[in-house]
C-alpha cells in the first residue's frame, strides 16, 4: 500500500557530518500524555488533562520536529520494535505475538546498516528479555541490559567517532510510578506510598512488598478500570521526565546527542488506553487497536528537517527510511546481490513524504502460566513467562487513514465444527476452557470468567455443553468482525459503523491489501524451538566425544588451562588471536543473554522469597565472580546480600589477593569464617573428605547459624560435576535450615568465560597459569591438557567422595 523502494526514492540531501545518532524508545507512552501536545480531548474527556508536565521533553520537542499523527504497527513491544528495525509490517519481519518468534533472519535491520556504513552501534534495554530472544540484537556491536552507567561509559570513550545508539526505557510500563532501573535506592518510595495508600483507600489487601504482587491486587480490584489507572500512569509519566528522562536527557547533552548537527527521535512503541470494544473502561494496552494505544508520540530531530510541527500520517516504519537518508547512508553497502534484492521493498516511506494510512494488528496471547495462577489464586511473576503451553492467533487488524479506521477480524469457527471438535476432544477441564477462548471466541481470557466456568464444571453445577452454548451465545462471539469509526464525527472511537454503509471501492481496496500483506508474510523461527535447539548443539559440542564434561568447543581457541584470554570490552573489531571473539557471533550472545536472563529471574524469586536472609558464597574463582556480576547488574551496581568466604588457611596467595582487591574496586564487605578449633588439631588433605568437611563445610553452616540466613546462593554448575548433574535452583537443606540457591546452574564452562569476556569482568591470576577449576593449594593442579575435564585438575580423592560431603553440607 505504502511500500517503496529506497534504491528509487527522493532522499533529503545529507552533509555526511552526523557522527551521532539517538533513537530513544520509552516504552508505553502514550501520544497526549507529553506537555507539548495540544490535542488532549481523550484526557479532558475524564479531566485529567491539566496533570500533564513534561517540560523535559517538552525542551527535547521545541528545537525538533513533532509528528502529531504517527501511529505503531502493534499494541504491544517486540512487533513494533521490530518494524522501528526494519522498515516492515509484522507479517513482514515475523514478529507478530509478544514473545513466540524470532526476527525474520533475512530482514536487514537499520542497526546492520550503521555498522555496514562504519558507526559503532550500541544498544541499551531496560527489559532485555523483550528484544534478545527475538533475534532484535542483530547488528548492535554493544548489547546492554540495564547497566546505563557502563552504557554512558562506552559512549563516552566513542565520543570522536560515528555512533549509532539505541535506548529503550521501561519506566512508564505497569506498575506505574515504578522504575525496573531506579537512578537511587529511593527513587520508588513514593510507588509503595502510593500502594500503601490505595490499600487503605479502598480496602485491598496487599500481603506482599513485592511491586508486582502490589500492582495485581490494585489492578485486579479496581478491575484496569479507566478512572482508576489513568491518574497513576500520568503521575508515572511526569515522574520520568522530572527524573529518570532529565538524568539521561542530561548526560546524552554532555556528549552532544542533542546537538543542532545530530540526529535524534524519540517515539514510544504503543501508548496506553482503551483495549476493548465490548468492556469500555478497560485500561492498558496489548489489546485492541484503539488510537490511545497505537497513536504514539514521534519527536524528531535532523539538520536537514525544519523543526516545526507536522499533523501529516507517519507510521513508525518510516523511522527507518529517514534514518538512512538522512544520514547518507548506503542501505546495500557490504551486502550481496540477493540480500539487495530481499531487501528492496520496505512498507515504511520518508517521514516528509504523504502515505495514505497506516496498518497495525495484535495477535491475542493466553499464556498457560498466567491462566493457572488464576484457579490457585496467587500471582507470582516469575512463573508467567512465555511457555510452549501457551495459545495465539491474530485477533484484529487496522488500516488507519486521516479520518477513518477500518477494522477486520478473522472469521471465527462455524459452530457446526465447533461442535465436532468438542465431541473429541479429551483433554482437562482447564485446557477445554483455554481451547474456548482460544480457538472459538478468540479472546484473551479474563479470570473472573475463566474462574467462573472452572467452577461451574469442577462444582458439576453445569456441564461443558452448557459453557459452549454460554460462549456462542455471548457478546463478544456475536460482535461484528469487520467495522469502521469516521473519526471526523466519532474520535473516541465509540459507535463502530458496517461496511454496507462504506463505498464498496474502499472495502475492495483494503481487502486487497490485506491480500497482499498475507502473501508476503513469513513464518520464523519459533523462540522455544530456536534456543532447545541451539542448546542441544551447545550440548552435544560441550559433551566431546571422550565424555568431556567441561565445556569444550574444539572449535574455539584456548591455551592448556581452558582459559580464554583476558576480559575485554564487548568489541566486534577485536583481533587478538588469543581472545574469543563473541562479539562475532550474535547467535551465542543471544543465547547466552536468555541464560543471564533467567539466572537473573532466579536471583530476584530469591529476594522475593526470603529478603534479605540471603548470603552468597564467594571463593574467589570464575563462577563466583560471575554470580556476584549478575547480583551487582540485577541491582544497579549493588549487592544487597551478604558475602561470605571461608578461609582453610591454605588458599592461594593470588586468589586471597583478587579477593581482596575485587572487595575494594566493587565495595563490599566480605565476611570471612573458619574453623579455629580444626586448625588446631587437623593434618592438612591427609584424609580429604575430613579436612574439607571440617574446615569448609563446618564453618560455612556457622556463618549461616550466626547470620540467620534463610538462602545461600553458590555459583556452581550442573555440568561441571556428576554429583551437581541432578541439583536444582531452589534446594532445601537441614542442619540448620536453609535454602540453596543456584542461579548459574544452567550455565556451561564456556558461558562463564563468554560472560567474563563480554563484560570486562576481572578474575584471579592462576588462570592464566593453566589452572581451570581452583580449590585449595594441595588439592589442586594445573591442567594438563584442554582434553581433561574442566575439574580434573583437583584432588580426585575428594572427587570421589563429592556425593558424601555434599550429605554434609557441602556445595
Amino acid at each position: 500500500m505504502d511500500g517503496n523502494n529506497l534504491n528509487s526514492s527522493k532522499t533529503s540531501e545529507s552533509n555526511g557530518g552526523n557522527n551521532k545518532v539517538l533513537l530513544m524508545s520509552i516504552d508505553n507512552l502514550r501520544y497526549d500524555c507529553v506537555g507539548y501536545v495540544s490535542d488532549k480531548a481523550h484526557l479532558k474527556h475524564y479531566y485529567y488533562d491539566k496533570l500533564v508536565d513534561t517540560r523535559h521533553l517538552d525542551e527535547v520537542a521545541s528545537n525538533s520536529a513533532i509528528f502529531t499523527n504517527c501511529f505503531s504497527t502493534c499494541s504491544y513491544t517486540p512487533p513494533a520494535h521490530a518494524s522501528l528495525f526494519t522498515g516492515l509490517y509484522p507479517p513482514k519481519h515475523g514478529i507478530r505475538p509478544f514473545f513466540y518468534k524470532r526476527l525474520n533472519d533475512e530482514c536487514l535491520t537499520i542497526a546492520e546498516i550503521y555498522k555496514n556504513n562504519g558507526y559503532k552501534t550500541i544498544f541499551y534495554s531496560d527489559v532485555f528479555g523483550l528484544f534478545g530472544p527475538m533475534g532484535m540484537t542483530k547488528g548492535f556491536d554493544y548489547v546492554f541490559d540495564k547497566n546505563f552507567t557502563e552504557f554512558i561509559k562506552l559512549l563516552d570513550n566513542f565520543n570522536n567517532e560515528k555512533v549509532f545508539a539505541f535506548i529503550h526505557v521501561f519506566d512508564i510500563h505497569e506498575p506505574y510510578i515504578f522504575s525496573e532501573c531506579p537512578p537511587d535506592m529511593h527513587y520508588n518510595d513514593d510507588y509503595f506510598e502510593f500502594m500503601k495508600n490505595m490499600s487503605n483507600l479502598y480496602n485491598i489487601q496487599m500481603p506482599k512488598n513485592d511491586p508486582y504482587a502490589l500492582w495485581n491486587s490494585f489492578s485486579t480490584a479496581t478491575h484496569f478500570g479507566q478512572s482508576f489507572m489513568l491518574p497513576p500512569y500520568i503521575y508515572g509519566v511526569n515522574k520520568f521526565d522530572a527524573g529518570r528522562f532529565k538524568l539521561i536527557y542530561n548526560s546524552l547533552k554532555e556528549l552532544d546527542y542533542f546537538n543542532n548537527d545530530n540526529i535524534y527521535a524519540i517515539f514510544s512503541d504503543h501508548g496506553e488506553g482503551r483495549i476493548s470494544l465490548i468492556d469500555k473502561p478497560v485500561f492498558g494496552h496489548m489489546g485492541e487497536l484503539f488510537d490511545e494505544v497505537i497513536h504514539v508520540p514521534l519527536i524528531f530531530h535532523a539538520p536537514a528537517v525544519e523543526n516545526k510541527t507536522y499533523d501529516k500520517l507517519v507510521s513508525i516504519t518510516d523511522i527507518y527510511p529517514s534514518l538512512i537518508s538522512l544520514s547518507g547512508l548506503d542501505k546495500n553497502k557490504n551486502l550481496s546481490d540477493e540480500a539487495v534484492s530481499k531487501n528492496a521493498e520496505i512498507d515504511g516511506v520518508l517521514l516528509l513524504e504523504e502515505r495514505q494510512s497506516c496498518y497495525s494488528e495484535y495477535f491475542i496471547q493466553n499464556m498457560y502460566n498466567e491462566v493457572m495462577q488464576f484457579a490457585a489464586n496467587e500471582f507470582d511473576r516469575n512463573k508467567q513467562g512465555a511457555s510452549i503451553k501457551d495459545k495465539y492467533f491474530l485477533a484484529q487488524q487496522a488500516i488507519r487513514t486521516k479520518d477513518k479506521k477500518y477494522i477486520f477480524m478473522p472469521e471465527r469457527m462455524a459452530k457446526e465444527e465447533v461442535q465436532k471438535m468438542i465431541e473429541n476432544l479429551r483433554i482437562s477441564d482447564e485446557d477445554y476452557i483455554i481451547w474456548l477462548f482460544s480457538f472459538v471466541l478468540r479472546k484473551r481470557i479474563v479470570k473472573a470468567e475463566y474462574l467462573y466456568f472452572l467452577n461451574l464444571l469442577k462444582t458439576k453445577a453445569g456441564s461443558r455443553a452448557d459453557v459452549y452454548k454460554t460462549i456462542m451465545g455471548s457478546v463478544d462471539y456475536n460482535r461484528p468482525l469487520n467495522y469502521y469509526y469516521d473519526l471526523a464525527i466519532d474520535p473516541f472511537e465509540e459507535k463502530p459503523l458496517v461496511f454496507a454503509n462504506m463505498k464498496l471501492a474502499d472495502v475492495n481496496e483494503n481487502l486487497k491489501f490485506l491480500d497482499e500483506l498475507k502473501s508476503k508474510s513469513v513464518d520464523t523461527a519459533d523462540v522455544f524451538t530456536y534456543f532447545d535447539n541451539n542448546l542441544t548443539k551447545a550440548k552435544s559440542q560441550n559433551d566431546g566425544s571422550n565424555g568431556n564434561r567441561s565445556g569444550n568447543d574444539s572449535s574455539e581457541r584456548k591455551d592448556a588451562g581452558g582459559r580464554r584470554g583476558k576480559g575485554k570490552a564487548h568489541n566486534d573489531n577485536d583481533d587478538d588471536d588469543d581472545n574469543i571473539n563473541i562479539a562475532n557471533n550474535e547467535k551465542k550472545i543471544e543465547l547466552l543473554k536468555s541464560k543471564i536472563l533467567f539466572s537473573t529471574e532466579v536471583i530476584k524469586e530469591a529476594r522475593n522469597r526470603y529478603g534479605d536472609k540471603i548470603g552468597i558464597a564467594f571463593t574467589g574463582g570464575k563462577d563466583s565472580t560471575v554470580l556476584l556480576d549478575l547480583v551487582r547488574k540485577a541491582y544497579n551496581g549493588k549487592i544487597p546480600f551478604k558475602i561470605i568466604t571461608v578461609d582453610t588457611s591454605c588458599e592461594f596467595p593470588e586468589i586471597v589477593e583478587f579477593m581482596n582487591k575485587l572487595k575494594k574496586d566493587w565495595d563490599f564487605d566480605l565476611k570471612v569464617y573458619f574453623n579455629k578449633e580444626a586448625l588446631r588439631t587437623i593434618s592438612i588433605a591427609a584424609d580429604r573428605q575430613a579436612c574439607c568437611n571440617l574446615l569448609k563445610t563446618v564453618p560455612l553452616k556457622d556463618a549461616i547459624k550466626e547470620l540467620g540466613l534463610k538462602g545461600l546462593m553458590t555459583g556452581i554448575r550442573k555440568d561441571e560435576q556428576e554429583s551437581r548433574a541432578n541439583e536444582i535452583y531452589f534446594s532445601k537443606r537441614e542442619h540448620p535450615h536453609h535454602y540453596r540457591i543456584h542461579p548459574i546452574l544452567h550455565f556451561t564452562e564456556n558461558d562463564i568465560w563468554d560472560y567474563i569476556k563480554l563484560y570486562n569482568l576481572p578474575y584471579c591470576s592462576l588462570y592464566e597459569q593453566g589452572y581451570r577449576s581452583i580449590d585449595c593449594m594441595p588439592c589442586t593442579h594445573k591442567a594438563k591438557s584442554m582434553d581433561e575435564a574442566e575439574r580434573a585438575g583437583r584432588s580426585q580423592e575428594k572427587e570421589a567422595v563429592m556425593d558424601k560431603l555434599r550429605d554434609l553440607g557441602y556445595f
